[in-house]
């Protein structure tokens, strides 16, 4: 149930027949020649895809907007290397009637397990103020809930219900584990860091389409972030040069203004924080990615720009 995309991609599926889909984009566009057409985006668990309406418009232009519940009648097309969906007939559905839970693509990891790590980590700090101030953002009921159900991006990494969970639990494990390699590095600062880095990511994307809501579109998760924590340390008792420091990393940790980043890492701790949070939002669509079983080789990889060769292990003959 929920993953007609992958089996599009797999090439199981031709014809499309009141299938169900999430639409997450929507567009009124027009072709070379003047045409106009409907361009999507279509969600269901397994992925996104691509679609067109190009017949029929008047009819079917207006029954959906993005958001919707729909089902979808049409077939799959193979083009400009990707796959897409040409829309016969679309229908909107009541959200009622969508199971969202299943809906929805979720980490595979155990979220209970995750919520542990995250509390072991906090409950690691020593610096009283830090501690006071991880435990005010992460036991607030309302923010916890949306956090440990947010997706980590719109696409690009743990892309997922969980996935901020997911990523945030990663990052704090391995800084810790950093911590012990490189010892010229305040600890607490750097799993504080890692715990906050991406917690205005909470407010930038809707939870259900994963697109940017206005006030990520206008503000963006790091200064989001960035604020919550600020105003949280106003109310605590700790030194200027941790609030400083503190707030810095979380400002820098995109590394470079390209990447979206207020200010370049500048302290040994956000330095290594910007590494870390490029190795784990890296690493997971790389572990993750469909191989294809004939070729050994992936899809393209957007976050890393290449597709990846890792055929089947074979066991050796004896």
């Amino acid at each position: 149930m929920y993953d007609c995309i992958e089996a599009i991609k797999q090439k199981r599926i031709k014809k499309i027949e009141k299938e169900t889909f999430l639409v997450s984009e929507k567009h009124i566009l027009k072709a070379r020649n003047g045409d106009e057409y409907v361009g999507l985006k279509l969600k269901d668990r397994s992925g996104i895809i691509d679609a067109k309406i190009w017949n029929n418009l008047l009819h079917l232009k207006d029954r959906f907007e993005a958001g919707d519940f729909v089902k979808i009648t049409g077939e799959s097309n193979f083009y400009n290397d990707n796959w897409q969906v040409i829309i016969k007939d679309i229908e909107k559905i009541d959200e009622k009637d969508v199971d969202k839970k299943a809906f929805l693509p979720s980490t595979s990891k155990n979220l209970d397990q995750l919520q542990n790590e995250l509390f072991g980590l906090i409950d690691s700090i020593k610096h009283p103020g830090l501690k006071k101030l991880l435990e005010e953002i992460f036991t607030d009921e309302v923010f916890f809930e949306r956090f440990i159900h947010a997706p980590a991006a719109k696409s690009m990494h743990h892309a997922y219900v969980g996935g901020l969970l997911e990523h945030t639990v990663s990052v704090g494990k391995i800084a810790l584990s950093l911590t012990k390699e490189y010892k010229d590095i305040d600890r607490d600062m750097l799993i504080s860091c890692a715990l906050l880095h991406d917690i205005g990511k909470v407010y930038e994307l809707d939870p259900m389409t994963f697109n940017y809501t206005t006030e990520g579109k206008l503000i963006g998760h790091i200064i989001i972030g960035y604020t919550i924590v600020q105003n949280k340390l106003e109310k605590l008792n700790v030194s200027e040069d941790t609030k400083i420091n503190l707030l810095h990393c979380i400002l820098a940790h995109h590394g470079e203004y390209e990447y979206g980043s207020p200010k370049k890492p500048k302290t040994k701790e956000a330095i290594l924080i910007n590494l870390i949070d490029m190795l784990d939002s890296r690493m997971e669509p790389v572990l993750n990615a469909k191989i294809d079983e004939n070729t050994g080789w992936s899809d393209m990889i957007r976050i890393i720009g290449k597709s990846i060769y890792a055929p089947k292990k074979q066991k050796e003959l004896l």
